[in-house]
């Protein structure tokens, strides 16, 4: 993407500063739009407990998700916040005559929440499933706030499957009805909904872990671990048996594998929900993760001339032999 010159105004001696590539495919790149939707989240975020959940769907019902790509995802967005929905103002209980009956909380309460795609397994196959970062905390229309720390597992499997089926099936159409009958009968506990609270060292660290692969490539450069010239071998280890393997494929393969999860340009694969999503009446009165004072100087941080200080310990922009301030004198594309 060219670069920039910079020269010396005391000793003439001249720098080349490269221009970031933005692409998905460049590890420090990746680096740097993570960071950056760390600090957006821990910005909006308030000083809370949250829960981290995995919503998955069976391998069975992977390929509708792949074309087309963005209109499923978004029906995937979509399942994964009607079931939150449902969950926090409805419930399901049977009357004397055994009929199962919806009930509808009389105070409408709003959680609060990001959700975050991965397209993709240790595997790198394509298996997009959502995790979301959700408050332990809910609000009425009351101007109320209150705990919420019970996440029932069950229901919110079963909510799941049946949300996202019927949205498929409207979607879809008569030609999903034979899927939609087999999965019902396959997954009788409904599809699976990991949502154990899951101890990280601290908020940030569980943003970390799941924005990680938001922006850069599905696999990190220390699992290729041999290229010949023809083929590619790459490892993993595997939630099921947590065993070790190795995969070796093509070169070309391998590129195919890897450009399966690029996706759409401006595609959002990190968004807000509930009282994350806009402003609310006691929006005021809630503590922030990140002190109004601080958010400032923490963005700036994330700067290039900033961040290559803190990890090099010199200005990039100054001279490396005189320590001297350099001009710029040419922009190059």
């Amino acid at each position: 993407m060219g670069c920039s010159l910079y020269e010396c105004p005391l000793c003439h001696d001249i720098i080349f500063v490269g221009h970031t590539c933005k692409s998905r495919f460049c590890s420090s790149c990746g680096y740097k739009y993570k960071n950056q939707r760390v600090e957006s989240i821990l910005q909006t975020a308030y000083n809370c407990n949250h829960r981290h959940i995995v919503f998955t769907i069976p391998e069975q019902l992977r390929k509708y998700f792949f074309f087309p790509f963005e209109r499923r995802i978004n029906l995937l967005f979509k399942a994964v916040r009607n079931t939150i929905y449902s969950i926090l103002n409805e419930s399901f209980k049977k009357n004397k005559k055994g009929i199962l009956k919806k009930y509808s909380s009389k105070i409408k309460y709003s959680p609060g929440f990001f959700a975050f795609l991965h397209t993709f397994g240790r595997d790198l196959k394509w298996n997009p499933h959502i995790h979301i970062l959700i408050a332990e905390i809910k609000l009425g229309n009351n101007n109320s706030c209150v705990p919420w720390n019970f996440f029932d597992y069950n229901a919110l499997s079963f909510r799941f499957q049946k949300i996202l089926l019927d949205l498929l099936s409207k979607d879809l159409g008569k030609s999903f009805k034979k899927d939609k009958n087999s999965l019902y009968n396959n997954y009788s506990k409904g599809f699976y909904v990991y949502a154990e609270p899951k101890k990280f060292k601290d908020f940030q660290s569980g943003v970390e872990y799941v924005t990680r692969y938001c922006g850069r490539v599905p696999i990190s450069e220390n699992r290729i671990i041999h290229y010949d010239g023809s083929n590619v071998t790459f490892s993993y280890i595997d939630h099921k048996d947590n065993k070790y393997h190795e995969v070796t494929v093509s070169a070309s393969q391998f590129i195919l594998i890897l450009l399966r999860h690029l996706l759409p340009s401006q595609f959002k694969i990190i968004r807000y929900y509930g009282f994350y999503r806009k402003k609310h009446p006691i929006h005021s009165k809630m503590i922030p993760l990140i002190k109004p004072h601080c958010r400032i100087f923490r963005k700036s941080l994330l700067k290039h001339q900033a961040n290559l200080s803190l990890s090099f310990n010199r200005d990039p922009y100054h001279c490396p032999k005189c320590d001297t301030k350099m001009d710029l004198v040419l922009y190059m594309n």
